[in-house]
């Protein structure tokens, strides 16, 4: 099972590299069989290299992204609360969802979901 401190560490790690738009560093979070389910209700993404083309959208544009709380760890997974800001067609929006990541013994992400809806949108 992995560590509690180093699935903390990559939750910081994929933050990080959010914020910096470096798609290589988000996708080598990711196990090569990994899915994306971001959000959920939506159909899963398989595959690194589905996972790198949904990335390449998000970092296309320059991304805010700040922990709002602690990363809960509980056996392989954790739940954390963030939030993500961009400026879209000259409108800033804020969405704050609350991600899952399940961790392969490697401290790689096999699974990510993503848990929003309108009801977590905030267009400023």
């Amino acid at each position: 099972m992995p560590d509690p401190a180093a699935m903390t560490a990559a939750v910081h790690a994929y933050v990080a590299a959010l914020n910096a738009g470096d798609l290589d560093a988000i996708v080598a979070l990711y196990a090569d069989d990994a899915s994306v389910e971001d959000p959920v209700g939506s159909t899963p993404l398989v595959g690194i290299e589905a996972i790198r083309a949904f990335y390449a959208r998000s970092t296309a544009i320059a991304l805010q992204v700040t922990l709002d709380g602690e990363v809960r760890v509980a056996g392989n997974e954790c739940a954390f609360p963030f939030s993500v800001s961009f400026v879209h067609e000259g409108r800033r929006t804020t969405i704050r969802p609350i991600d899952t990541f399940r961790f392969d013994a490697a401290v790689r992400i096999v699974q990510m979901r993503a848990f929003f809806g309108p009801g977590n949108i905030y267009p400023e």
